[in-house]
């Protein structure tokens, strides 16, 4: 694959695996771009299934990749936010967008509800809160690179976190952490997070 080595796509494919079995993705929910030691961004097209990540189901930000069936596969609808978030963190190695349940859904509890809890949250890195955008705009991408650029998450109101690490395997670690946090947030006020 052009711009990923074999070992870059075995440790990969096993932390996207882990987000599966942890829960931080499910499905074709979620979504994850790398910068890989050619320089290159890569990011995982839309529809795929994480847990069960292929090479194929990563594309070079420079182009759309043609697939071994001939079909043509966009980016991800994340791939923006991605690419401007790995622009503004030059230390950054990966961002991922998780879907898991307590963080999702603090996301929907919004600002407030968050800000009630800053202090569980205090560990994790920097823990900003975005209001809406539509998902794949390029306003949603500026404002989560934005909010990133003193921030290791983002929470975007309505939609679930974007976070970053210095690899794959950190922002995994992030956002596992994230997901405890959030249910602890939860538990502590009844099942319903809203302090």
């Amino acid at each position: 694959m052009s711009g990923m080595k074999p070992g870059e796509l075995l440790g990969l494919t096993a932390a996207c695996r882990r987000m599966y079995e942890s829960g931080l993705v499910t499905g074709a929910l979620g979504g994850v771009g790398v910068r890989v030691s050619s320089g290159d961004v890569m990011v995982s097209r839309a529809g795929s299934r994480l847990g069960f990540l292929q090479d194929t189901d990563m594309i070079l930000m420079n182009g759309v990749r043609q697939q071994p069936d001939g079909k043509r596969e966009g980016y991800t609808r994340d791939a923006g936010i991605f690419k401007a978030v790995l622009a503004v963190r030059k230390e950054a190695g990966s961002v991922i967008r998780i879907q898991s349940p307590y963080a999702t859904a603090l996301a929907h509890r919004g600002r407030k509800a968050m800000e009630k809890s800053q202090g569980l949250m205090e560990d994790l890195g920097g823990v900003v809160f975005v209001p809406f955008y539509r998902q794949g705009t390029a306003g949603l991408a500026g404002a989560v690179a934005e909010a990133l650029r003193d921030n290791r998450i983002a929470i975007v109101e309505g939609q679930g976190p974007v976070l970053w690490g210095i690899d794959i395997e950190d922002a995994v670690d992030q956002a596992e952490a994230l997901e405890t946090t959030a249910k602890v947030i939860f538990l502590l006020n009844g099942g319903n997070g809203a302090g």
